[in-house]
C-alpha cells in the first residue's frame, strides 16, 4: 500500500477532519485550502457532515505535490484541536492510546486503517512509546497529527515531546503497508 490511496472507495471522513486540512493553511492563504478541496469535489463542508475519504486523500496529494510535506505536518497538527476524541483523555498516554478510537470516530465505512500505539516504557528517566500507522494518510500527515496530541496533552513540567519518524522500519512513501513513529518525553 501507498500514501494517499483508500483501502476501500465506501470509506468517508467527517467535516472536522475537513476543518483541519483548512485550519493546516495560514490564514492569509486559507482559500486556496478551500480550493484545493473543491477540485477533488468536497465543496462547503460541515462539521458532522461526512465525505469521501478518497477525495481528502486526493486533495492531500495535490498539496504535497504544490507544497510538500510541511503543509502536510501542518494539516495533521491541527486534528489535535478540531477532530473529535473519546471522553475522558487527561494524559499524553492515555491520549496516544486512543489515537485510533478517535480515528475511527471520525471515519467511517469499510477498511479504514488504523493506529497502533506501545507503551515502550521508561529508559534513562525518559518515557517512550511507538506508533504504527497502516493507514492511507501521508507519512507526513501522521507525524502532524502525532505531534499535535503530543503538544496538547504533554504532561506538566515537560519541556519537549519529540517524535520521530523510526527510519529503521518500512515506510508508506516508499510503498510500505505503515509508518512507524517513535515519541519520546520527560
Amino acid at each position: 500500500m501507498a500514501e494517499f490511496i483508500s483501502f476501500d472507495p465506501t470509506v468517508q471522513v467527517v467535516g472536522e477532519v475537513i476543518a483541519a486540512f483548512v485550519g493546516g493553511f495560514p490564514s492569509e492563504v486559507q482559500r486556496e485550502g478551500f480550493a484545493i478541496l473543491k477540485r477533488h469535489a468536497i465543496e462547503n463542508p460541515r462539521p458532522g457532515d461526512y465525505y469521501p475519504l478518497q477525495s481528502l486523500l486526493d486533495a492531500m496529494k495535490e498539496v504535497s505535490e504544490k507544497m510538500g510535506s510541511q503543509m502536510l505536518n501542518r494539516i495533521g497538527d491541527q486534528i489535535a484541536t478540531n477532530a473529535m476524541l473519546p471522553p475522558g483523555l487527561s494524559s499524553l498516554e492515555s491520549c496516544l492510546a486512543a489515537i485510533d478510537v478517535a480515528y475511527h470516530m471520525n471515519h467511517k465505512g469499510g477498511d479504514i486503517g488504523r493506529y497502533v500505539y506501545a507503551d515502550e516504557g521508561t529508559e534513562h528517566g525518559l518515557r517512550k512509546a511507538k506508533m504504527v500507522c497502516p493507514n492511507p494518510y501521508p507519512c507526513a500527515f501522521d507525524r502532524g497529527v502525532i505531534e499535535g496530541f503530543a503538544r496538547r496533552f504533554r504532561p506538566a513540567g515537560c519541556l519537549d515531546c519529540i517524535v520521530r519518524h523510526d527510519d529503521s522500519q518500512p515506510c508508506r512513501r516508499e510503498g510500505a503497508d505503515s509508518c512507524t513513529y517513535v515519541i519520546v518525553w520527560a
